[in-house]
Order: C-alpha cells, then structure tokens, then sequence
C-alpha cells in the first residue's frame, strides 16, 4: 500500500488547500455529524467532561453533537454493510459514580459483521480486520500527533493492556488516524509515544492513504471535520469492540475534559475505571 497522498490531495498542495480537497470529498459523501474543533480556543461545556455540545458551523449548518456524535452508525447518506442501532441522546454524560458500564456509555449492539478495512500500521506491515480473526479487537480513533482525545484515551489503552496480563495475546488494539492533514507512516508518531504505546506488540496505530482512511471514518461513524485552518481538526470518539469471529459486539464512548487550549485531561480514578471497563470487556468477548 502507498504512503503516498492520493490523487485527491497531491503531496504538492499546502496544508489548507489539502484540507480544503478533503472537506469537500468528505462532504460529497454524505458524512453527517461535527464535533467542535479540538485546537481551537474554545472553551469547554462541562468540568469534569465535554457531554453534549452544540455549535452552529458556518458552513453547511451543521449541528454538533460532541459527546453521542454519530457514533456506532454510519453518515446518512452513505451505505454500510450494516447500519448499527441510533444512540440515545442523553441530557448529560455518565456519572462518575455510576456502574462502569454506564461511565463508559457501554452498550451491546447488532452482532452483524464488522465492515473489513487494511492500512499499514507503525511498522508500515498491513493490517487488516480480516487478519486478526481468532482474536478481539478493540478499534478506536486518534489523531497521529496526539492533539485529540489521546492523552486520555492513550493512556486507557495502556491500563487495559496491562491489566489484560496472559489474555492480551488475545486481544489487538487497533487505533485509526483520524488526522486529514497527516497521513503517511510514521514508525514512532506522537499517538503511540505520548502515551507510551510504541513497545506494545498488540497495540497497532493504522494510517493509509486519504481515500482509505476516509472509508473506515465513514464505515465506523466518525466525523472528521477541518476549520478555517487546516490545524483545526476534531472527531467524535469512539471506541468498539469486534469478537474472534469478526462481528461487532459493543460500543462505548470514549470522554475526557478538554481545556481552552483543546488538551484533554481526565482524572486518574476515572481514567482506571474506564480501562478496567475496557479489559473487562475484551476478556468476555475472549471466552
């Protein structure tokens, strides 16, 4: 697979008129849903997390849906090999005192298949969701320079891991670049290094061309939106979980507090629970 920009963003362009190209790809594809822009000043909804945010963007009118998104369903206009139940729209995030289960915003879906994808991981080694049959995968979505949500959910991945011990050689955890502006391999990116992810063998951050990476986005509910600059980008969070036999099994909505600078930060006790959530759930898909 090329590392290289696709024909619809050539390497030549400069970072806004790239972005501008994908905008209007994106869009030609009837992605729906827009999270508010991670890099910009804006500040957050709530202390502890950002739950249910909405804007007003100047192009399109689109409205914002930041903490449900459009996770676990696919843009509206665009067909999928499975449409995946709506989520509900809560007036407010999970309670930091309730069941792990709500915290996560953990739920079980449609055990339909799972829509295949390949891209190369961090050792530029193609990875596909085919070729991790007979193990779980645990699929989310990062920018590769950590600028996102990845200094939260970094972190999770790394606890989850660990406290997986023996049966993390059943488990993958597949991260997507969700970054329009930087796609090509990188064999150490911010993603896995910040968090301290690059030395885990099951831990695969996955880009691919423009064309490619924007499938998976659509396929799998996830809203990737550029500003006015092109540094300004932002994604819903998400996270899945895919058994052995490649079939999608459950969701949950991965959450943190975002600053005015747009850096996330969650609180120590709240981010272990999120990870034993998250290795509780790959080890009963494991059985």
């Amino acid at each position: 697979m090329s590392h290289e920009s696709t024909p619809d963003a050539p390497a030549s362009l400069s970072e806004e008129e790239r972005a501008a190209v994908f905008a209007k790809s994106y869009a030609a594809r009837g992605a729906g849903g827009a999270p508010r822009f991670g890099q910009a000043p804006i500040p957050p909804k709530f202390v502890l997390f950002v739950a249910l945010a909405f804007l007003v963007l100047g192009v399109g009118g689109a409205v914002l849906e930041h903490f449900y998104g459009n996770a676990g369903q696919a843009a509206a206009t665009t067909t999928t090999a499975y449409q995946l139940p709506p989520t509900p729209v809560a007036p407010s995030g999970p309670q930091l005192n309730a069941s792990t289960q709500a915290l996560m915003g953990l739920k079980d879906i449609a055990t339909a298949q799972a829509s295949n994808f390949s891209l190369v991981d961090q050792h530029g080694r193609v990875w596909s969701l085919t070729g991790a049959r007979g193990r779980v995968v645990v699929l989310t979505f990062m920018n590769i320079n950590c600028n996102d949500i990845c200094t939260v959910l970094g972190p999770e991945i790394r606890i989850a891991r660990s406290l997986l011990g023996p049966a993390s050689q059943k488990v993958e955890f597949a991260i997507v670049n969700t970054d329009p502006n930087n796609f090509r391999l990188q064999s150490n990116p911010a993603a896995l290094r910040v968090p301290a992810l690059a030395d885990l063998s099951n831990v695969h951050f996955l880009t691919g061309s423009l064309g490619d990476l924007n499938s998976v986005w659509i396929n799998y509910g996830v809203s990737v939106k550029v500003g006015v600059l092109a540094s300004q980008v932002a994604h819903n969070n998400v996270m899945y979980f895919i058994t052995p036999k490649g079939q999608l099994k459950s969701l949950a909505v991965p959450f943190g507090n975002e600053d005015h600078a747009g850096i996330f930060t969650l609180n120590p006790q709240t981010l272990q629970r999120f990870a034993e959530g998250v290795a509780a759930t790959a080890v009963r898909l494991a059985r």
